[in-house]
């Protein structure tokens, strides 16, 4: 399967959809993108599931990533 422009990393959901991350330049700045990605017989490309934001938001984000792993269960 070939990368998509900017694309960084691709997660596999199930049998047809990726979360696809991907960094992009957009009127001199730089934008992450963590966008549903499906790949069917019927359809191949990006769904309108998905998030756009400004990279000095990245810091944030992250933050709120390791709350949202502290509050998820842990697994033995």
């Amino acid at each position: 399967m070939e990368k998509e422009d900017g694309e960084i990393a691709r997660m596999q959901l199930n049998a047809t959809d990726y979360l696809l991350f991907s960094v992009k330049e957009y009127k001199g700045k730089t934008y992450l993108d963590l966008l549903k990605y499906v790949v069917s017989e019927t359809y191949t490309g990006f769904t309108k599931q998905g998030v756009r934001f400004i990279s000095d938001l990245f810091p944030e984000f992250e933050a709120h990533l390791a709350q949202v792993k502290k509050a998820l269960p842990k697994k033995d």
